[in-house]
């Protein structure tokens, strides 16, 4: 007979999961050390919630199901903020979290995860689309066929399991597991509406959100903006979604947007939402009596679909790339109308001229730094904004950033998952100082494991999107000054990996070639200008 833990990695091990990512510990050993006996690498982090980022970004670039173990009680509260950023970014990640023998419930325990300290399986429940503590042996397949079901389903996000030790060791004579097949999702109801009213139109915009980048849907996006000749911007989620050159695309909008962008959503009497919430980091420019008169929004999640502006919503459920390719098949060539463009449409603003290192010179340039196979992942900060503003995309769905949840420091783990996914490409992480200081230690498990991401680290000393903001609408910036700003470059290397310290644009550029050059982990420490003002400062949230 096979234990709990048999079953578990070797369905795991079928499902194509090659690495697992988190931190080891007495409640969750066996069913970590079975899967390294099933074939499947474990990669220690440094932090938890890095491990959990990791495993996203492992899901992000295979498609699959990434994997992030904790051990019980603090482990497990470590693994929620990287739950709630899959959940967030709809990533499909098992977190597993260890739990103290069913039969020594009530007996007062180290790292507890009962009801009696830190109930993991309730913490994780607002946090997954699925959370359960397994009690019993003779459940698990059922709990576990369910949960991922629904992380590789429809809507794709995190599910959580609770696995007491004894149960990971508990022996079964018979568990059946059923591997979930991708199934596509296509709302075929509205197609008609959806027709008409692109062609009715007098000035459509195509909104590309996120939900473009998960979907894959980047070459149905251009078709349809082809087809009809409508103008595309890019939410700061969805950046990337189409290349920066293509004759349609007018740049991005809302938080770290071009003013070109923001003027379109002002204008336009037809939203054509692609897998965007429209979030206030989306349309915080938008003015309400500006609201078109209707809206087609294509998303997986329903939640905020035709809830947030004052439009006649026509709905579109489901996977957005199986929905784009259904409509565009679908689609009478002969009765589509082509709306009228601006031709030579040049979306991008003059850069900002300082006496110091300007960030947003350098992100401009960075993309014929470069190799065109590569992905870049980006923090949460005035760094993240910079690059949605400045940085040319080439490689449709290679920029990765997270405006919605914005969790710091969640790139540094996210690149580390994606590398392992895809050795072959050249992974970047755009990071800022604030958030390396809270995650950074992560590149030593880069060093230990040779996975050689590229790290480039902001260094303006300062919590500069906090700062700029609080100061404008305060007069203060309490709390957000380093007074022992920190070296990163040292840093680096005291974890193993090689550091580059750069203050001009000739040492930027030396500093990225020597680094994809080497093939190893490296820090590119850019001191650039702390009072450069972010494209974040126009901010100007006005719904109602």
């Amino acid at each position: 007979m096979k234990t709990v833990a048999d079953y578990m990695a070797e369905a795991l091990r079928n499902l194509g999961v090659t690495h697992s990512f988190g931190i080891i510990g007495k409640s969750i050993c066996p069913v970590v050390l079975k899967m390294v006996d099933y074939g499947i690498e474990f990669i220690p982090g440094r932090h938890e919630s890095s491990s959990g980022f990791e495993a996203a970004g492992y899901a992000l670039k295979t498609g699959n199901l990434g994997v992030a173990f904790g051990t019980s009680g603090p482990g497990g509260t470590n693994l929620l903020t990287a739950a709630a950023h899959a959940k967030a970014n709809n990533l499909p990640v098992l977190f597993i979290t260890g739990h103290q023998s069913i039969k020594e419930l009530g007996i007062p325990q180290c790292q507890d995860s009962s009801s009696y300290l830190a109930d993991l399986a309730e913490m994780f429940r607002p946090a997954t689309l699925f959370s359960k503590l397994v009690e019993r042996g003779d459940h698990f397949s059922t709990l576990f066929n369910h949960a991922v079901s629904i992380a590789l389903g429809g809507q794709r996000g995190p599910v959580h399991l609770c696995l007491p030790f004894d149960v990971q060791t508990e022996r079964l004579e018979e568990c059946r597991i059923v591997i979930p097949e991708r199934e596509s999702l296509i709302s075929i109801a509205n197609f008609e509406r959806v027709v008409s009213a692109i062609n009715k139109a007098s000035n459509p915009l195509i909104i590309a959100g996120k939900g473009v980048n998960r979907s894959g849907a980047h070459q149905e996006l251009a078709q349809l903006a082809e087809t009809f000749n409508i103008p595309v911007v890019t939410s700061p989620g969805g950046k990337g979604a189409i290349a920066w050159d293509h004759p349609l695309y007018h740049g991005p909008v809302g938080v770290g947007g071009c003013s070109h962008g923001d003027d379109l959503l002002n204008s336009s009497d037809l939203y054509i939402v692609l897998g965007s919430r429209l979030s206030d980091m989306t349309i915080c420019n938008l003015r309400a009596e500006n609201h078109p008169a209707t809206l087609i929004q294509f998303d997986v999640d329903p939640t905020y679909v035709g809830k947030i502006l004052n439009s006649q919503t026509i709905p579109v459920s489901g996977d957005v790339r199986d929905n784009l390719a259904y409509y565009l098949q679908k689609i009478d060539r002969d009765t589509i109308k082509k709306h009228e463009t601006k031709a030579d449409v040049h979306y991008a603003e003059e850069l900002p001229v300082l006496p110091k290192l300007s960030l947003a010179s350098v992100m401009s340039t960075f993309s014929d730094l470069i190799p065109y196979n590569s992905s870049v992942f980006v923090d949460d900060g005035s760094h993240g904004f910079n690059a949605v503003k400045w940085y040319n995309v080439k490689k449709p769905g290679s920029f990765i950033f997270d405006a919605y949840f914005a969790c710091m420091g969640n790139a540094i783990g996210m690149a580390i998952g994606a590398k392992v996914a895809a050795p072959e490409e050249t992974v970047f992480c755009i990071t800022g100082d604030g958030c390396f200081m809270m995650l950074g230690a992560e590149i030593n498990t880069a060093v230990c494991k040779n996975i050689p991401v590229i790290y480039i680290v902001v260094n303006n000393m300062q919590l500069d999107m906090a700062l700029k903001g609080m100061e404008k609408t305060t007069g203060r910036i309490d709390g957000t000054i380093f007074e022992v700003p920190m070296d990163a470059v040292k840093f680096a290397e005291s974890l193993g990996a090689t550091g580059y310290k750069c203050e001009t644009a000739d040492q930027f550029s030396a500093a990225v070639n020597a680094a994809v050059e080497s093939n190893r982990v490296a820090v590119i420490e850019l001191l650039t200008d702390r009072d450069e003002m972010p494209p974040t400062a126009h901010r100007t949230l006005n719904l109602n």
